[in-house]
This record gives structure tokens, C-alpha cells and sequence, in this order.
């Protein structure tokens, strides 16, 4: 898996990019899952189920119930459209959909920015140790909090 480059998309790009990676995988691209998907791509900070249904409710006019957004969203985790930060309950989109990682994000806690960063090399002992245990289908997500940049530099 390192050594394996690939593009980070943003914008409308980013929703072809998903739709494509979707539709791939086998899944129907839904007018729903485009709602779900382009509200959860406009959030700068991880998002949860209920942010995106108010996001995608204020869009449509009309309640969308988060039961159904967390539906979606876990469609998405599976097929690699957005991760889950477990930490916060909350998700991020995918910017590079299709590509398959292991996941560290960075989370301030002051001002609760995820930045995700992609390094197999460094998840790869936890990958090993946890197949060694007798696990298949080992996915890492590592989560390390902290202050960023910006908030490290106010402090």
C-alpha cells in the first residue's frame, strides 16, 4: 500500500469522484446519498449524523431523520466514501475515494479540526500485530489529539 500515490479531490470533483467509487463498489448513487454526501463534504470539522440531517434537511425544505443519514453514512465507511472519527461520533469525507488506507487522524481539541493522514508504513505494526491475533479484513484507524497549528500558535 505506501508507495501508492493518489489524488486528493475537492468540490464537485470530489462528489464525481465518490459517485464513481459508489456505483463501482455495486451501490446505487441516490439523490439522497448525493444530499448526504455533498453536506457531509461542505463540513470543515467532522461532522455527526444529526449535523448532516440538519444540513440536508435546511437544503430540502423538510426533517430528515438522522437514523436514515447514519444509514448512509455507515454505506459510505464500508465502501471507503468517508471515514468514521470514533472519538467525536462524527465523519469526514473521503478526499480521495476508492483508495484504500490505513487512517490517523489528528484531532485538536480545542477547536475539534480532524486532519487525516494516510500512512501505511507507520500502521502497518498494528495491522500485523492485530492479524497475528487472528484477524481478517484489519482496517487501523488511529486517532492522536492535540492542539493544531493555528490553536498551539494562540495559546
Amino acid at each position: 500500500m505506501s508507495g501508492h500515490h493518489h489524488h486528493d479531490f475537492a468540490g464537485d470533483k470530489l462528489i464525481e469522484a465518490a459517485r464513481d467509487a459508489l456505483v463501482a463498489s455495486g451501490e446505487q448513487w441516490t439523490e439522497m446519498r448525493a444530499d448526504v454526501f455533498e453536506a457531509l463534504a461542505a463540513h470543515e470539522k467532522p461532522a455527526s449524523a444529526y449535523d448532516i440531517a440538519e444540513s440536508v434537511g435546511a437544503r430540502r425544505g423538510k426533517r430528515v431523520a438522522a437514523n436514515s443519514v447514519y444509514r448512509i453514512l455507515d454505506l459510505f465507511v464500508r465502501t471507503n466514501l468517508a471515514r468514521r472519527v470514533e472519538s467525536a461520533n462524527a465523519y469526514v469525507a473521503n478526499s480521495h475515494p476508492g483508495c484504500r488506507h490505513d487512517c490517523i487522524f489528528l484531532i485538536c481539541d480545542l477547536c475539534g479540526k480532524a486532519v487525516h493522514n494516510d500512512d501505511d508504513k507507520l500502521t502497518g505494526a498494528l495491522r500485523l500485530a492485530a492479524q497475528a491475533a487472528g484477524f481478517a479484513e484489519v482496517r487501523p484507524v488511529v486517532e492522536i489529539r492535540g492542539h493544531c497549528a493555528e490553536c498551539a500558535a494562540e495559546d
